[in-house]
């Protein structure tokens, strides 16, 4: 059975953060988690400027010679590239 277990780590020791069993030798894989962010993270941020949002992407490849086509036999020859 596969169990998640959420610990920290002490002064080099590990604690689970909830009381549990574990028999003698059992296997365990301990993966080791990213630091969360010290700096505060707040809802009301304000969205991503042009620069830096999606939108400076929409519509660039409209002028592309490989999507001239008609867009649904573009997906078929790219679906039909992988057979």
């Amino acid at each position: 059975m596969i169990q998640a277990i959420e610990a920290v780590c002490i002064n080099g020791t590990i604690t689970p953060l909830e009381p549990i069993l574990f028999e003698d030798a059992e296997p365990l894989v301990i993966l080791r988690l990213p630091k969360p962010p010290t700096h505060p993270v707040h809802q009301d941020q304000s969205p991503p400027s042009e620069s830096t949002g999606w939108r400076r992407f929409a519509g660039i490849l409209k002028t592309s010679p490989n999507f001239n086509d008609d867009p649904v036999a573009i997906q078929k020859a790219m679906r039909d590239e992988w057979r």
